[in-house]
């Protein structure tokens, strides 16, 4: 009679199980996150923060401006609005890319709008703030200036560029 009242061993085994099942369970936690629209410039991948971008436009005639530097290839006309565009394959130091191939990102970087020429968009994706990583002390060129941090992705490692720089640098004479 005694050993009837007893649980048995494989309910006790089962029981045992479920409480370190329950102890072991990873608790969710709230991690700060950060949009990021990763595109691609000469093969390349490369985020901005996506607070900075406002729109994502296919490729269109863009109306050159004389006497302005090589990094900024004219004007184009959004829904009746006239904006700049950057090349950031220039701003970056990186060969050019072929007429009316690639997007154009309408991004804004402290106080000023352009566009930004870029060859493709891969992503928008969240991405925590504990996967952004400093710059490489290795990185050089061009890009080494504009480069706000690293991000580690399953797609490749993608450079964080800095908008306000590169749009400061642009607005400079």
């Amino acid at each position: 009679m005694e050993s009837e009242r007893e649980t048995p061993k494989s309910e006790r085994i089962l029981s045992e199980i479920r409480l370190f099942r329950e102890r072991e369970k990873v608790r969710d936690v709230d991690e700060p996150m950060e949009k990021m629209v990763i595109f691609r410039v000469a093969g390349e991948l490369y985020a901005f923060p996506g607070r900075n971008v406002m729109e994502i436009l296919p490729a269109m005639e863009i109306s050159p401006i004389p006497g302005t530097p090589p990094c900024i290839p004219g004007l184009i006309t959004v829904r009746g609005e006239i904006e700049s565009v950057l090349d950031l394959r220039s701003i970056l130091g990186l060969p050019g890319l072929s007429e009316g191939e690639g997007q154009i990102l309408l991004a804004r970087g402290g106080s000023i709008r352009s566009g930004v020429l870029i060859d493709s968009v891969e992503d928008v994706a969240d991405v925590p703030l504990s996967a952004i990583f400093p710059p490489p002390s290795t990185l050089g060129g061009g890009a080494g200036e504009f480069v706000a941090g690293r991000i580690d992705m399953g797609c490749g490692n993608v450079l964080l560029l800095d908008t306000d720089r590169i749009f400061v640098l642009a607005a400079a004479p």
